[in-house]
């Protein structure tokens, strides 16, 4: 095929926009996106440190979610230093409800490093950002370019999809060479506009017209250079690989009662949640729950803990999902017969009112409002 002006091909085998083309979707976008972006709180604000902890909180967790307890955040850690300068538990505390707490780590681990090292000014270019903890290249560039105005493409799940019903690219988004296409196309356009503008408005097409199911064509300021769209089937674009099948596991946590409130223990380094607060919980079993498995795990959870414990029924169960898991917490009620002293770096006794202040576990915090009658 011949190159023109306004189309070229590649390595790929992709036709995708020339130069006065990229151009004019570059001002389509942005335009689009000044007059119909969504107000959330995190536009109003220009300060880099609010923006980044914005754009971690928004990671697999939905806005309205995020718009919630963006503010309640910074309230508690106005700047980098107050957050840097935080215990770890204090930062995980203030992050309970947001889920995947990784991101919470190496936030407070960046906020170190910057205090470290930059003097608790963020970095202004995505390069120096992508040497923080928890900066990847869609981090980096989202605040780099929103923040700093640096012309530098953040290319997320929406853009991926976004980019790709323009291409009409129906191979995998995440792969070569799909992946460096994408990436190519998405640098041209920041090249041409406002890099916060089109950043955010490919973010926004995604979010809310371009969506995987029942894209709104009608409405989309690229309708006319779309290749998805002119094939009669966008939905059917980008062509992703089969999602990983979930696996079915069983835990169980022990409710452990006295007059002074509910035992909890501190999740230990190295697993799933560490640090956050829990009503005592296995670890996961393959399979479903079962009642003898679960006498068996929770005496040897127990004994780990230094406990001699008898297991009763079950007072209440609970489903939720970690990465490809779906698991099933039951929780029975235990009486603990120990005579020796609690760890108090890893176990405590208090009411449960107020405990999510410490940080709970999502699991947890489902089995307690399910535990309505023992609160």
């Amino acid at each position: 095929m011949s190159r023109t002006v306004n189309q070229q091909s590649n390595d790929a085998g992709v036709v995708r926009p020339g130069p006065r083309r990229v151009r004019s979707l570059a001002r389509a976008l942005a335009e689009w996106y000044r007059s119909v972006a969504r107000d959330l709180p995190w536009r109003r604000t220009r300060d880099p440190y609010a923006i980044w902890v914005s754009e971690v909180m928004l990671q697999q967790t939905r806005v309205e979610v995020v718009a919630g307890r963006w503010a309640a955040f910074l309230q508690r850690f106005p700047d980098v230093r107050s957050l840097a300068e935080a215990d770890q538990a204090d930062v995980l505390a203030a992050w309970a409800g947001l889920g995947y707490y990784r991101r919470a780590r190496q936030l407070h681990a960046a906020a170190r490093r910057i205090l470290e090292i930059h003097g608790s000014d963020l970095p202004t270019d995505s390069a120096t950002l992508r040497l923080l903890p928890g900066f990847g290249a869609y981090t980096a560039g989202a605040v780099s370019s929103i923040a700093f105005g640096e012309r530098v493409c953040a290319v997320d799940g929406n853009v991926e999809r976004v980019v790709s019903r323009l291409l009409g690219l129906d191979r995998d988004p995440r792969r070569a060479p799909a992946a460096g296409v994408i990436r190519e196309v998405a640098t041209a356009l920041v090249a041409e506009e406002a890099p916060a503008d089109v950043n955010q408005g490919l973010m926004e097409l995604g979010a809310t017209v371009c969506t995987p199911r029942a894209p709104r064509c009608d409405v989309c300021p690229w309708s006319g250079a779309c290749r998805a769209r002119a094939s009669g089937r966008p939905e059917d674009f980008p062509r992703t690989a089969p999602r990983r099948r979930s696996v079915e596991v069983a835990s169980y946590a022990a409710v452990v009662r006295s007059s002074d409130g509910f035992l909890w223990r501190r999740r230990p380094e190295g697993e799933p949640n560490a640090g956050l607060w829990e009503l005592p919980t296995t670890p996961w079993h393959p399979g479903r729950a079962d009642d003898a498995a679960a006498r068996d795990a929770l005496e040897d959870l127990g004994r780990e803990l230094d406990r001699t414990w008898r297991v009763g029924d079950a007072l209440a169960r609970a489903k939720h999902g970690i990465t490809h898991h779906r698991i099933t917490v039951v929780a029975h009620g235990v009486e603990d017969e120990s005579t020796a002293p609690l760890d108090e770096e890893r176990l405590r006794v208090a009411p449960p009112e107020g405990a999510e202040v410490w940080g709970l576990t999502a699991a947890t915090t489902k089995l307690l409002g399910r535990l309505p009658t023992l609160l």
